[in-house]
């Protein structure tokens, strides 16, 4: 089980993550490589915020393969 506080602490406003690989939904149109830039995360663990291609989609921690990117 994920430990809410940790992601909030990890991922806050601003952090930027890398999709390791594409995004676990058929529909998606987030491929590796893509950039989140992070707006929160929910109450569920999941990581909002806005890709660099385009769209809002969340991550989930416990299913997508995902970086911190380091500036």
């Amino acid at each position: 089980m994920l430990d809410i506080s940790v992601l909030r602490e990890e991922y806050k406003e601003g952090t930027k993550v890398r999709l390791l690989s594409d995004l676990n939904d058929e529909f998606s149109p987030h491929f590796a490589g893509d950039i989140l830039t992070v707006s929160f995360v929910d109450d569920l663990g999941q990581i909002h915020g806005s890709w660099k291609s385009c769209g809002s989609l969340a991550l989930i921690p416990e299913i997508d393969s995902f970086e911190k990117v380091v500036a």
